[in-house]
């Protein structure tokens, strides 16, 4: 068999697999329920919904809408739930075609192109099967953006580079880690004194230009208003250390696979002070600018792990080629042949069941809870006002089509840290009195309580504060509903 065909058996194994534990998990992440929301919209309207009379009761979003735009084009051909499970699985199952492209652009090696592929296959990572956000879009392109610059000299690559480039700046903001990651190159290219070619500097100084232009455009209002902290996503100050939690190297290696990330420490180490290879310096910029960028807090660590996760599947080629060449040399020549087998085990069990684990352990709402939602949907006023967690208040918008008090949309909010403790205060709250000057400031009218928020504040059957009389169940289950009938004299 040749590499093409181990390739699209590595590809349609990895999109199988992933495709398994999307449909047999029947619910989406928390985030997606925002751009379901979005799609629908512009499906039924061809415009984005930028003025959201439901999310904090009524704001202006901003955000940028091509993954929403492509996505609606789909759902006139295909139900939108279906290829809302479908093609961002695809997408990151194409992981495997991109990074063996750059492995074969560094190395030459087909064995250990492909060798990387499977590990960005299986990355566990990168096993959000059923996340339906721009970042499953973003980073197989962005990682073909970074293939077609290596191989920028040829025309035809150089004007994907240019497209590809375009549809990055209006998908997501984290393009920004490209031309970070860009200038870093630049810099060590410089340190070591390697010629840098002019169509390299022309695009990188075209992509930034480009960048600042294209987010200008967009948020030109949040940077007006927020200044600096527009970095931070304005969010609240009590959630800051969710966002960007400190992690420690265990599980950091648990997510991206031990063998990966030891071999790509040693990669990362030898093309650096040993083998001065050019085209490996351009991604080790990209490692070094993610992993400032994390430590600073600018980015997530689970999206700065999934970054280099995938460059560290790049840089496995290399240290599979090196290897070889150091068995050549050495008594132990013949181990070359089993060499690569025993590799492929060592993969398979460092990398497919901790991400089999991860496709389990996603948090998504139960249908129990979904159904709730949906009776909220056809039984209260559609003027009213619903308090839940963060995570869930894109819920209360897209499926009960009522206005929320908070969700994870922070920007443009001026009272985001009030707002943030109060919600907290509705579900770890002691006093009914410090509840109910909330709710009546927002104007909420139910409350509901899901096993989510039970977990995630560590609710009882019930907050201490509920009383009977201000608080009236009107649906009980596993989530139980509250009709808020008092006021603060």
């Amino acid at each position: 068999m040749n590499a093409k065909k181990w390739l699209i058996s590595i590809f349609l194994l990895t999109l199988a697999i992933r495709l398994y534990f999307a449909f047999s998990i029947p619910n989406f992440t928390y985030e997606s329920y925002f751009h379901l929301r979005q799609v629908e919209h512009i499906a039924t309207t061809f415009t984005p919904l930028f003025q959201d009379s439901l999310s904090y009761g009524g704001r202006e979003l901003i955000f940028l809408p091509f993954f929403h735009y492509l996505f609606a084009f789909f759902s006139y051909i295909f139900p939108l739930a279906f290829i809302a499970k479908v093609l961002p699985n695809i997408f990151l199952a194409s992981l495997t075609i991109v990074v063996y492209l750059l492995a074969q652009t560094i190395t030459k090696d087909k064995k250990a192109s492909l060798l990387s592929a499977l590990v960005a296959g299986f990355l566990p990572v990168l096993f959000f099967t059923n996340s339906f956000t721009p970042m499953t879009l973003f980073l197989p392109l962005a990682f073909f953006t970074i293939y077609l610059f290596l191989n920028a000299k040829r025309k035809k690559h150089l004007k994907y580079y240019l497209a590809c480039f375009l549809i990055l700046s209006i998908t997501s903001s984290a393009t920004f880690l490209l031309i970070i990651g860009f200038v870093i190159y630049l810099l060590l290219s410089v340190i070591e004194r390697n010629k840098i070619p002019k169509t390299e500097i022309e695009l990188i100084l075209f992509s930034l230009f480009f960048y600042m232009w294209i987010q200008f455009l967009f948020y030109k209002r949040v940077l007006i208003d927020e200044g600096i902290s527009f970095i931070w996503q304005n969010i609240p100050s009590g959630l800051i250390a969710q966002y960007f939690p400190t992690i420690s190297v265990t599980q950091a290696i648990l997510l991206v696979s031990v063998i990966p990330f030891i071999a790509g420490i040693y990669v990362v180490y030898n093309s650096l002070f040993e083998l001065k290879i050019q085209k490996a310096f351009l991604l080790i910029s990209f490692v070094i600018s993610t992993s400032i960028l994390a430590w600073l807090k600018f980015i997530q660590y689970e999206f700065s792990l999934s970054f280099v996760g995938i460059i560290l599947a790049v840089l496995f080629a290399l240290f599979y080629e090196e290897s070889i060449t150091y068995f050549k040399k050495t008594k132990f020549s013949n181990f070359g042949k089993y060499y690569i087998h025993l590799l492929i085990i060592l993969l398979i069990l460092t990398t497919l069941f901790p991400a089999i684990t991860a496709a389990k352990m996603q948090e998504i709402p139960s249908n129990e809870e979904l159904a709730a939602f949906q009776w909220l949907n056809q039984n209260i006023p559609q003027s009213a006002v619903v308090a839940a967690t963060v995570e869930e208040g894109h819920i209360i918008s897209y499926i009960s089509e009522r206005g929320n008090v908070i969700d994870d949309r922070f920007h443009l909010i001026d009272d985001i840290d009030e707002r943030y403790k109060g919600n907290i205060a509705m579900f770890r709250g002691q006093f009914e009195t410090e509840v109910l000057d909330y709710t009546e400031k927002y104007g909420i009218d139910y409350l509901i309580i899901s096993e989510h928020a039970k977990d995630k504040y560590n609710i009882g059957s019930r907050p201490p504060y509920l009383s009977n009389k201000c608080f009236k169940r009107i649906y009980d289950n596993q989530t139980r509903i509250y009709l808020i009938r008092c006021k603060v004299q």
